[in-house]
This record gives structure tokens, sequence and C-alpha cells, in this order.
């Protein structure tokens, strides 16, 4: 997984400036698929790709025992942070997502906004095999991709997104552009950072790749590392469609 976005690292501080998108309805959804799934509060969720932390702690709030991980010790620090006055922390741990183990294993895993970073084949094997490893056996995992079809949809209707953030002192700009390979359903990506203060600008210019999924491919692969598919939906039951090119995906580890 590719640790070198400023978005992730220097930028940490900035992230919840620009994603603004509401976490409870989101995990209004989570629970309703638990709940059918037999997993109630108090069972035991990991946050795989947590960021900043506001999953998970909106999950230990309603009464889930969670932990949760990220490769990026800024974000993980931002998530800390957020949760020093927390009633119920959640348990934060740096690491990589296709390496990381547990002495435990899990009711469920959760991982949001995450797959589609992972470029590499080996890479796209193994993360789902890590799912059967933290699950215990009947198990859930509930998960979103950037489905491909949805993804060219949108970015050719509209491949630029700008927002600009006040600060306490100054602004911030950002600025992404995407390019669309269909050979090989890689996004191309180049984002920009502006900070304006004190009549000072700084900026920072960053090119990565994500590379989008198949139905079929996530499909194969849940099968391959011991799931079933157990659900298919078109967002995690937003009103706003935020996240028209995704796709939110639910699986049970099959029996030992």
């Amino acid at each position: 997984m590719s640790s070198a976005r400023p978005y992730y690292h220097e930028f940490a501080w900035a992230y919840d400036l620009l994603q603004t998108d509401p976490v409870a309805p989101r995990i209004d959804f989570v629970e309703r698929v638990l709940s059918n799934e037999g997993i109630g509060a108090d069972s035991t969720v990991l946050d795989a790709g947590c960021g900043t932390g506001r999953y998970a702690l909106e999950l230990a709030r309603r009464g889930y025992r969670v932990w949760a991980v990220d490769r990026s010790p800024e974000l993980i620090a931002v998530a800390q942070h957020r949760a020093l006055h927390a009633a119920v922390r959640p348990e934060f741990t740096i690491g990589d997502l296709v390496t990381a183990a547990f002495t435990r294993m899990f009711d469920a895993v959760l991982c949001r906004g995450v797959l589609n970073d992972l470029v590499e084949e080996s890479d796209r094997v193994a993360i789902f095999r890590q799912f059967a490893v933290w699950l215990r056996p009947g198990g859930v995992a509930i998960f979103d991709v950037r489905e491909w079809a949805r993804t060219a949809a949108r970015y050719e209707r509209n491949s630029v997104h700008r927002r600009t953030v006040e600060l306490p002192d100054g602004t911030l700009c950002f600025q992404s552009e995407t390019a669309l390979d269909s050979g090989t359903r890689q996004m191309r990506i180049r984002e920009c950072f502006k900070v304006s203060r004190n009549n000072m600008e700084t900026s920072k210019v960053n090119e990565f790749v994500m590379k989008c999924w198949t139905p079929e491919e996530v499909e194969r692969r849940l099968l391959t590392a011991g799931f079933d598919l157990t659900g298919t939906y078109g967002s995690y039951g937003e009103s706003d469609r935020t996240w028209s090119d995704r796709l939110v995906l639910t699986a049970r580890k099959q029996p030992a």
C-alpha cells in the first residue's frame, strides 16, 4: 500500500477538514448489517484503515469493542487525540493492512475507502486472506471498492475536484484531477495542496495511482479466501450519494 500521499502524512491535520461526510448514517447501515448477522453491541470490530478514527469512535460509542489500524502514524495521532475525551476508546495500532497481525479474532471487520489503494496483484490477493485471518468463523466483513464502470462514468463527467477551507490563520485550497486508464482500470491522480498564511503561500503536488475493482474480481477473491458474499449495495445508505462510484459489500467467513 502506498505510504507517500501527503493527504495521509504531512496534511493529516487537514484530512477531516476536507472529508466532512457524516459518519452516523453510515454506521447506522453497518449496525443494521451486523445485527442481521447476529452481531450486536459488545461484539469485537476491527476498523481496518481507520484514518482519523471517526468511524472507530462512533462504533465504540454504540457499544462495540473496537480495534483500529492504519499505516499512517500521523492519521493515528489525529485519531488518538480525538479519542482523548471519549467515554470508551478504541485500541489504535499503526500497521500495514496486508501484514497486520493481532492476538485475537474479531466478530466483524470494517474496511472503508481503502481497497482502491491496493494496486499490486499480490496485495489484492492478500487483503481478503487477511480478512479471513482476522475474523472468527462466521464473522462478517463490510467493505467498499471503487467499481470500475461507475468510476469511469463519474470521472468522464467531471475529472476535477476542488475544495477551499478557511483556516483560523489562513486558507487551504485542495484540488485533485483524475485520469483513467481503461486498460488497467487505474486512476492516475494528481493532488495539489495550497496553504495561504500571513500573505505567504506554500504548495505541495503529489501524483499517485489507485486501481478500481469489478464485482467479478471481488467475488472471486472472496471465494478464494473462504468467504460467502452476502450483500452488494450502492452505498452505506446515505442519501446524498457522495460516493456514487462505490460498491459496498458484505461477506461472511465460512465455518471452519
